[in-house]
């Protein structure tokens, strides 16, 4: 039997550009305490998670279950079948005429590259719904 890999995590010594470069899901985790998107709450990347915590009255333990949480969530490998939601294909007008099926051909940073046709996307395991092989069987 093998010893299974500790799966990383953030820590409140991290930087938050350590932080952004781990997962890339973290940018949206900040942006859900409201934190980096606007002047009154812009975080400098130079900053620890820690600091961020205290400085903006984040509570630091929900702040990190909320980092790591992005470990925990549905996860795509390499050749995996999926599709784009609904509702972000009807956000982006671009996306109308891009095949209904795409594949995973790549992972960087907790973020998926999927390949639809001749468009390549890059998003998070939200970004995207698998598809059942039955459903991609002609």
């Amino acid at each position: 039997m093998s010893t299974l890999e500790k799966p990383p995590q953030f820590t409140p010594e991290m930087t938050v550009d350590e932080a952004f470069r781990l997962h890339a899901g973290a940018r949206r985790v900040f942006a859900r305490f409201h934190l980096g998107g606007c002047a009154n709450c812009a975080i400098s990347e130079s900053h620890t998670i820690g600091a961020v915590s205290e400085d903006y009255g984040i509570p630091l333990p929900m702040l990190l279950e909320s980092l790591n949480e992005l470990f925990n969530g549905s996860t795509f490998a390499v050749g995996d079948k999926v599709r784009i939601p609904d509702e972000i294909r009807a956000k982006v007008p671009q996306l109308a005429d891009v095949p209904e099926i795409g594949e995973i051909t790549g992972v960087e940073s907790g973020a998926f590259i999927a390949e639809f046709g001749e468009v390549r996307l890059q998003g998070l395991a939200e970004d995207f719904i698998a598809v059942e092989a039955s459903a991609t069987a002609s």
